[in-house]
């Protein structure tokens, strides 16, 4: 059984299994805490823009906005 959620952690434990590391490892180009990084930083992203963990993953629409990235 996991214990309760802390809001005030600051070392995190957790045993990953497989895939998790394979997405954690492709995400950071072979770095497991580049990985999680990244992902955290998409997570905030997406939080920014509204998406909260009890929405739907299937409802989130990336695009590229390259004018933007030109202007």
């Amino acid at each position: 059984m996991a214990r309760p959620c802390k809001i005030d952690t600051v070392n995190f434990y957790r045993k990953l299994r497989d895939p998790e590391r394979a997405i954690l490892l492709s995400a950071g180009a072979g770095d497991l805490s580049q990985g999680f990084y990244l992902l955290l930083e998409i997570y905030a992203s997406l939080h920014a823009q509204g998406f909260r963990p009890d929405n739907d993953i299937k409802g989130i629409v990336l695009m590229n906005n390259s004018y933007a990235e030109n202007a």
